[in-house]
C-alpha cells in the first residue's frame, strides 16, 4: 500500500512527524488546523475544477457522436439509396426478350 504521506509536502511531512500534539499550544494546534482546512478547500476546488473540465469533455464526446450518428444516417440512406438503383439495374439487366414478349401478351 502506498505511502499517502508520500502526496503532502516536505513542511507538511515535517509537521506531522515532528509535532508533538500532546504538549502542542493552542496556536500550533490552530496553525495546524487551518493548514488541514485549506487543503479540504484546495482538494474541493480542484475536484470541482476537474468535474467541470470532465463534464465538457463529456459535452465534447456527445456531441461529436451526434455529428457521427447524423453521417451514418446520410451514409446509410445513400447506401440504401445506391442499393435500390443497382437492384433495379441488376433486374433491368435479367429481363430476357422472352420476358418482354410475355409483359407484352398480357397488356
Amino acid at each position: 500500500m502506498p505511502d499517502w504521506t508520500e502526496r503532502l509536502t516536505e513542511k507538511e511531512r515535517t509537521d506531522l512527524h515532528e509535532t508533538d500534539y500532546e504538549s502542542a499550544t493552542t496556536t500550533e494546534l490552530q496553525d495546524l488546523h487551518l493548514s488541514a482546512l485549506r487543503t479540504v478547500a484546495v482538494l474541493r476546488e480542484l475536484v470541482a475544477e476537474k468535474d467541470k473540465v470532465l463534464e465538457t469533455c463529456k459535452q465534447l464526446a456527445i456531441d461529436r457522436v451526434r455529428v457521427a450518428d447524423a453521417a451514418v444516417k446520410q451514409d446509410v440512406f445513400a447506401a440504401d439509396a445506391l442499393m435500390g438503383i443497382a437492384k433495379t439495374a441488376k433486374d433491368a439487366l435479367a429481363l430476357t426478350e422472352d420476358d418482354m414478349l410475355k409483359r407484352m401478351e398480357e397488356k
